[in-house]
């Protein structure tokens, strides 16, 4: 078979399973209650099935992939609600990937998205973006920048509203080891953002892991887990992220792959590389399993803490209760989970850099949700859903500080 044989061959395929997945929706509609932007809009081409039949008829050659078409599948967050309410199983986040990627010579990321995978994608471009952070942060520029309302000029708002306070580089070991008996070995995954904006998370999840008998292992070769390209349509830069953490944490004879963003770890949980996917586990559900050896070694606090619970963390990897379980073990702490009808918070990923309309109304949902608890402390298992509601709360003028779970449960070991 020649190449134009062979892309034809891939085409048909690639269609025929397209159509296979968006066969599954029997256009029932349980699903429109949990959409954000349906709920939002009250546009049917914004909710799930509204988008699996644009689909549909994109690959049955029935419509065009325009402009408008494509608008209404980059509108969606990618929050798979609807796939844990839909009674049929369809993979909803598996079948808009795959239209992404085949329409992706239509779809042109943003100045601020390629900047973002830029950076996280080459390790050369993130340390000239410290450096650069660095300047922008410790000099008056980041103040003159904004009186002068260039990040708004440059479209780079977005951006600029997320940047946390300034921290110098962490210079991570390759190994910490456990502070007590020891009860095995895992790898922590930290990926392209960690170091650098979550330093406190990467810190506090080494020590508690310490502290239970475990053996942290970073490997320096672990790349970003590749969630911004997948869902940007770029499947093959992903898969080359996924097959390089697969080989930098192979060498090691690990007991698990921690994941400290919920994000990184269903990204991670679902690439296509065996043996290692299904090591991975996100680091608040992993220690839910050791509480007993936690119990006696954490202080008090006398504090309502309110938990944000990440898209991620509930549709994807569905650990959603074992932070709970986790944080329950800090004696006198009062835990006030939001509703179960608080939506996705806007973050997304790099959805709120690109659609900061329906991200900032998101979020003012979960911000007076969150608010009405009169919480000291919110907690939330994911980097982007973190920096998006420190950012709103900073917005309004508002003190409330924003964690990972892990890192309360750190400061009070």
């Amino acid at each position: 078979m020649n190449t134009n044989g062979l892309w034809l061959h891939w085409q048909t395929k690639t269609m025929n399973d397209l159509l296979t997945d968006a066969d599954l929706c029997v256009k029932c509609g349980l699903c429109l209650p949990y959409c954000p932007t349906y709920t939002h809009t009250q546009n049917e081409n914004e909710s799930p099935r509204g988008r699996i039949a644009l689909i549909q008829a994109w690959a049955g050659q029935k419509l065009e992939a325009s402009d408008k078409l494509v608008g209404h599948i980059d509108n969606c967050l990618l929050c798979r609600s609807c796939e844990r309410a839909c009674p049929a199983a369809v993979p909803y986040g598996r079948l808009v990937d795959n239209f992404r990627s085949q329409v992706s010579h239509q779809r042109k990321s943003s100045l601020r998205v390629s900047l973002i995978k830029k950076v996280a994608h080459n390790q050369s471009a993130r340390r000239f973006a410290q450096k650069t952070m660095r300047l922008y942060q410790t000099s008056p520029l980041q103040q003159t920048a904004r009186l002068l309302g260039l990040p708004r000029l440059l479209r780079l708002q977005a951006l600029d509203r997320l940047l946390p306070a300034w921290h110098g580089p962490m210079g991570l070991e390759n190994l910490y080891t456990a502070t007590t008996d020891k009860q095995g070995d895992v790898g922590l995954f930290v990926g392209c953002m960690g170091e650098w904006l979550d330093q406190e998370t990467v810190r506090a999840a080494i020590a508690v892991l310490n502290a239970v008998g475990f053996d942290v292992h970073v490997p320096k070769q672990q790349v970003c887990c590749g969630a911004l390209a997948l869902h940007d349509g770029d499947q093959t830069t992903a898969a080359h992220l996924a097959e390089a953490n697969a080989s930098a944490f192979g060498g090691q004879k690990l007991d698990a792959v921690i994941s400290i963003a919920s994000g990184c770890g269903g990204q991670l949980r679902e690439c296509q590389q065996r043996g290692f996917a299904d090591k991975v586990i996100d680091i608040s559900h992993f220690l839910s399993q050791f509480s007993s050896m936690l119990s006696g070694k954490l202080k008090p606090l006398p504090e309502k803490v309110c938990i944000h619970t990440p898209c991620s963390l509930k549709n994807v990897l569905r650990t959603e209760q074992s932070v709970s379980k986790l944080l329950g073990q800090i004696p006198e702490i009062a835990l006030v989970p939001l509703p179960d009808t608080v939506q996705c918070c806007g973050s997304a990923g790099s959805y709120m850099l690109d659609h900061p309309q329906m991200a900032e109304a998101l979020l003012s949902d979960v911000l007076e949700s969150a608010l009405q608890k009169r919480p000291e402390t919110l907690v939330s298992s994911n980097i982007g859903c973190a920096l998006h509601i420190a950012a709103g709360l900073r917005e309004r003028g508002l003190r409330l500080e924003v964690l990972h779970p892990v890192v309360l449960i750190a400061r009070q070991l």
